[in-house]
């Protein structure tokens, strides 16, 4: 993995991550983007999204043969992470210490800023490029433990986190996040303040965490492209959602003038 520097903006140090992730046989002729127009030669990242059971070593290596530029292990609980041996163990297979497997960030769930920094430094980050924080998951068992998209919902306690973990781990810090069920402007006023804080990248699911399962309804690209007009200049917003091949890319490329494009089950049933 790249060498922590601090002295890039979070565009330097996407772009060139993204570069040393893309193989030469492997760019495609895509849209440009926010974080391209400067220099229409730099790939857009193509990223495989964190997925429990799913995203393990084997799989981002194949995800990369076929063009992957990015990947991101299965999300880690910071709790049971620290406390449980079997399933501090059982994150081995995701990590490859050889540095074979990169670009890759490492995902993280939890609510308390003490221990997900320690779950954090435990997984030893000198081998990932950056740590993630999930507020995307909309599922039960995240409203149970109060991460995920719920914890979206507890704005002072989320910056607070983010600004923790900048100040307490020696890589970068990105985030994947959902539209508020208040609105897109309640969103990006959060999504300010977690630029402030500190984040390197951003996620962004145009959906809300009520939009799953039969509910879950047709993506809002439009609303992804508001947050890039919003926050895009600091940092890259990575587009998720709606994403199962390759003319899906280019139009939400073309819509929302997004980094790059986050798939999850479009990649799991459309490899």
């Amino acid at each position: 993995m790249a060498a922590f520097n601090d002295s890039q903006t979070p565009h330097e140090w996407f772009a060139s991550i993204i570069e040393r992730g893309t193989s030469p046989d492997m760019r495609l002729e895509l849209p440009s983007s926010n974080i391209r127009s400067s220099n229409p030669s730099q790939p857009a990242a193509l990223v495989v999204a964190p997925m429990v059971d799913q995203s393990d070593l084997p799989f981002r290596k194949l995800a990369r043969r076929y063009g992957s530029n990015l990947c991101y292990t299965p999300m880690i609980h910071s709790r049971l992470f620290l406390e449980h041996k079997r399933y501090f163990e059982s994150f081995n297979l995701f990590v490859d210490e050889a540095k074979e497997d990169g670009p890759v960030f490492a995902q993280f769930c939890g609510n308390d800023p003490t221990i997900m920094a320690g779950a954090m430094k435990k997984f030893n980050t000198k081998f990932v490029d950056a740590v993630d924080i999930n507020c995307g998951c909309p599922q039960g068992i995240a409203r149970k433990g109060r991460y995920g998209a719920f914890l979206l919902e507890e704005g002072d306690l989320l910056v607070s986190i983010v600004e923790n973990l900048v100040k307490e781990l020696d890589c970068r810090v990105t985030i994947k996040v959902r539209i508020l069920p208040t609105g897109i402007e309640d969103s990006l006023a959060l999504y300010r303040r977690l630029v402030d804080a500190g984040v390197s990248l951003m996620t962004v699911h145009g959906r809300t965490r009520h939009q799953k399962g039969q509910l879950t309804g047709a993506v809002n690209w439009d609303h992804i492209k508001m947050v890039v007009d919003a926050i895009g200049d600091r940092i890259p917003v990575i587009a998720n959602g709606g994403i199962s091949n390759l003319d899906d890319i280019r139009r939400c490329l073309e819509v929302t003038g997004a980094a790059g494009v986050m798939s999850s089950e479009g990649v799991l049933e459309y490899p």
